[in-house]
């Protein structure tokens, strides 16, 4: 007889996969693959709809069975424009009654179910399968802190129903999971702090670079920054992603509107967001700062290694000294182009790979300070911070390693 596989649930309202999304290579798809290739069986469970990444599953009836790469159930949910959109609760509660209603019998017994935050609401799903399949591990995977990210992001009231509600869900999440795995480095700190004494078994699992979904698949693009005609020498410092309010980019903007206006020093940004438009006003008289439109994941690369540095930042947040792991990170030091992060976060990547500089968050003048800094540096050094970058990526954040830390994480787990 052959060895009998340990099934995996993963559920998650927001994942993705090329069976559902041209843009489909997600955290969970891509350590599933690593997963089947290592034996295990692998179920997927999701939202038709996500606002991020934005996707629209085409669904009759309340649910189906997507037979693709990986096994995947999709539950009805409604599309909306906005992550503020009352539509996104609804989704959430509609997700977890569903969910109840599972076609059970067209689906492997799970050995383990993995819930990955955000949102919280299916842990009583989990908890209910928990008791149908009695030998069934849960795994609470955290890769955002609620309610803190919304209390601290979103000006939010400790005393508001909805931050208590999250509140209740984290707390039942970590203290019935069977094991918590967190992308952020020190967020076994808050989880003590909301535990107090219960013992818990963690581990950090971080998000990486996945080789196979977004490095190989990169198409070159002609970046002529919209046809400006650069000094001879310039100094390019890009950055590709989301304008919102968590991104901070208003004060690398103040830093180049008070020192670095009329200079051969240029900052471009790629992307849209929800801050773009107040972003654009502040920078309206800087020729030296430049906005470009939403590119194809697949032209990024070329992005990252035409510019000479890569810019990215986040706000003096205690949530942050949690870690982050942005996968924005893993691409720019992958590109092999130094980078330069402003923020407060002790113990941080770039740090550990030496791929870059750190300003203090929030702060115009340091931030000015680190580029005069890199500017003085000799190319060969410029060089082998990127090369830094590269290597340490490589070694330690390919999504076939990660799996292997989960792996590990299901061995204990599992008898």
């Amino acid at each position: 007889m052959g060895k009998i596989k340990n099934n995996i649930w993963i559920i998650n309202e927001h994942l993705t996969s090329p069976d559902l999304s041209e843009n489909g290579h997600s955290r969970h798809f891509t350590l599933g693959q690593e997963f089947i290739k290592n034996g295990y069986d692998v179920t997927m469970i999701t939202s038709s709809f996500s606002h991020n990444p934005k996707r629209k599953v085409p669904l009759k009836g309340l649910m189906r069975i997507v037979q693709g790469k990986i096994r995947t159930l999709v539950i009805k949910g409604f599309s909306h424009e906005s992550s503020s959109s009352i539509v996104r609760i609804i989704n959430w509660g509609l997700f977890f009654v569903l969910l109840f209603f599972a076609p059970l019998m067209k689906l492997p017994k799970p050995h383990i179910i993995i819930l990955s935050s955000t949102p919280m609401l299916p842990v009583y799903n989990v908890l209910f399968f928990k008791l149908l399949f009695r030998k069934t591990q849960f795994v609470f995977e955290t890769r955002d802190l609620w309610p803190l990210t919304p209390k601290s992001i979103g000006n939010y009231s400790e005393n508001s129903l909805f931050i208590q509600l999250l509140s209740h869900l984290e707390h039942k999440c970590y203290s019935n999971a069977d094991y918590v795995v967190s992308v952020l480095k020190n967020s076994d700190q808050h989880i003590r702090s909301i535990l107090g004494n219960k013992s818990f078994r963690f581990k950090w699992i971080s998000n990486g670079i996945d080789l196979k979904g977004f490095a190989n698949n990169q198409k070159n693009n002609e970046w002529d920054f919209n046809g400006t005609r650069l000094q001879e020498g310039a100094l390019v410092i890009g950055y590709a992603g989301t304008l919102g309010k968590a991104n901070a980019m208003e004060y690398i903007i103040e830093t180049f509107n008070k020192w670095f206006k009329g200079s051969n020093c240029y900052l471009v940004m790629v992307g849209e967001g929800g801050e773009k438009q107040a972003l654009v006003q502040q920078a309206k008289e800087n020729g030296n700062i430049l906005f470009l439109d939403p590119v194809k994941r697949e032209f990024l690369m070329s992005f990252y290694q035409k510019c000479d540095m890569l810019y990215l930042s986040w706000r003096d947040l205690e949530l942050y000294k949690y870690g982050v792991s942005a996968n924005k990170l893993f691409e720019y030091m992958y590109s092999q182009t130094p980078i330069l992060m402003s923020c407060n976060i002790p113990g941080n990547i770039i740090e550990e790979a030496k791929c870059g500089l750190i300003s203090n968050a929030e702060d115009p003048k340091d931030i000015k300070n680190k580029i005069e800094l890199f500017k003085e540096l000799l190319i060969l050094d410029r060089k082998q911070l990127g090369i830094n970058g590269r290597e340490y990526v490589v070694e330690n954040l390919t999504y076939a390693k990660l799996a292997q830390d989960y792996m590990e994480v299901f061995k204990e787990l599992l008898p």
